[in-house]
């Protein structure tokens, strides 16, 4: 295996493959290449994102992930629309900023949100879902010329410059995309987690793209044990295979961060190491303290 997780867009947008492929590091995603696409029928981003996915399984490439991939924006005085229907409100990019700009001609309230919902399913049919918001308004004209879709109208809270024009390099970090991959990655993180590892390298590279903003979970994501589900767990060391206790704890200490307490126990209990993230909602991560004796060396 060369590391890279495979993964197929189960839609025909080009743009949105380019840019989840950047957001999801060790993944190649490519847009699903059919000419008959059904009818999104969903009530909600998430029903539609995930019949994307199922049709991707169904016709795509067995051996690959299949990401199922709805966005919508949400204007206030549009009583929440286009919405669902932002693909199919006008033609993509200036026709449906023009018609977006008309019917907002004159109106002060121009709160607005960008709405992702992402759904991957494994090859398995196993699925792990990440959404994500960008709250802001909608600003008088399109300035910029970065982006697509709203982007150019789209002004996000706390900024004075629309999307188009904060950039590519921004949105890689800020945008509603951008907090639904990671949220994606956190989900397949601490599925990995309660599973006790990864059983291939693949696995290897999501806890690698997960932890990878902190070296010691860096490290940590590179030596975490191989076979899911299974304890105690294999641990790699120098000196070979070590055997010990792995246990994962998930909690709540404020309404949008969370903290997963990591503990590995080896040599029968006798020595122990905890780790502490203490991650965001969205996926962000604060930081990675550690607590015990240092972990033995791969």
């Amino acid at each position: 295996m060369d590391g890279v997780r495979r993964a197929t867009l189960c839609s025909r947008n080009a743009h949105k493959a380019r840019e989840l492929e950047q957001l999801l590091p060790g993944w190649a995603i490519e847009p699903l290449d059919v000419e008959e696409w059904p009818d999104e029928l969903g009530e909600t981003y998430y029903e539609n994102a995930r019949a994307k996915a199922d049709f991707g399984r169904q016709v795509g490439d067995s051996e690959q992930w299949m990401l199922g991939e709805d966005s919508g924006l949400e204007v206030a005085a549009l009583a929440g629309g286009p919405g669902l229907h932002s693909a199919r409100y006008e033609t993509e990019g200036a026709p449906a900023i023009a018609k977006l700009l008309r019917e907002l001609d004159g109106v002060s309230d121009r709160r607005a949100r960008y709405v992702t919902e992402l759904v991957a399913l494994s090859p398995e049919g196993d699925e792990t879902r990440g959404s994500g918001i960008l709250e802001g308004r909608i600003g008088d004209g399109p300035r910029g010329d970065e982006g697509f879709g709203y982007d150019p109208v789209f002004v996000p809270d706390g900024e004075e410059r629309s999307v188009a024009e904060l950039g590519n390099d921004w949105k890689s970090r800020h945008s509603h995309r951008a907090r639904a991959a990671k949220a994606l990655l956190v989900a397949l993180g601490l599925a990995l987690l309660a599973g006790c590892g990864a059983d291939n390298n693949t696995m290897g590279v999501i806890l690698d793209s997960f932890y990878a903003k902190t070296p010691k979970g860096h490290a940590f994501a590179a030596r975490f044990p191989h076979k899911p589900g299974s304890l105690p767990c294999t641990l790699a060391s120098k000196n070979g295979p070590l055997r010990a206790s792995c246990a994962v704890d998930v909690s709540l200490v404020k309404h949008d961060r969370a903290v997963i307490t990591l503990t590995e126990a080896w040599n029968h209990g006798a020595l122990a190491h905890t780790w502490f993230f203490f991650v965001h909602r969205d996926g962000r991560i604060d930081s990675v303290v550690e607590e015990g004796a240092p972990a033995p060396h791969r």
